[in-house]
């Protein structure tokens, strides 16, 4: 009998730890700041799909001047360097919101985006309207020199 409740009580001690080890590989959601928004970031995934092959985004933030530079091959025919300011707030329901400006008298962003998830190799963006796309974004080294070379060029 000592044998079986010495066998039981183990059994409940590696169940506590094995429960808590879980926990602890759950990666930890970071705070939605400029600084941990800034970097380089290229469209992963737009509402569960890969983005198709010949077509991009890549988005940098810069912290220090809430400005932001896109390169994108996505909603043209032709690829697009767009510059502009960023800002985030916080929205007692819906979360914090990444929402952006273009320079040059353009306008505002298309939509504003609910930060869903923020982590520091990934970011799930949701736009902020009634069946908006859901974009997942992956954080990069670097934007590629074949699509830097290009905007270069033309400068």
């Amino acid at each position: 009998m000592k044998r079986f409740l010495k066998t039981m009580a183990l059994m409940l001690v590696l169940s506590f730890v094995a429960c808590t080890n879980n926990e602890e590989l759950a990666p930890k959601s970071l705070d939605v700041t400029p600084n941990n928004v800034a970097g380089i970031w290229k469209l992963d995934e737009l509402n569960g799909d890969t983005v198709p092959d010949g077509l991009y985004c890549y988005i940098q933030f810069v912290r220090k001047e809430r400005k932001f530079k896109m390169y994108q091959k996505f909603d043209s025919m032709y690829p697009r360097c767009i510059t502009g300011t960023f800002s985030i707030t916080k929205d007692d329901h819906k979360g914090y919101i990444l929402d952006g400006k273009y320079d040059y008298g353009t306008g505002n962003w298309n939509n504003a985006y609910i930060v869903k998830s923020l982590f520091a190799e990934s970011m799930l963006l949701a736009a902020d309207v009634e069946n908006g796309d859901l974009c997942k974004y992956i954080r990069c080294n670097e934007i590629p020199a074949e699509i830097l070379d290009r905007f270069e060029s033309e400068e």
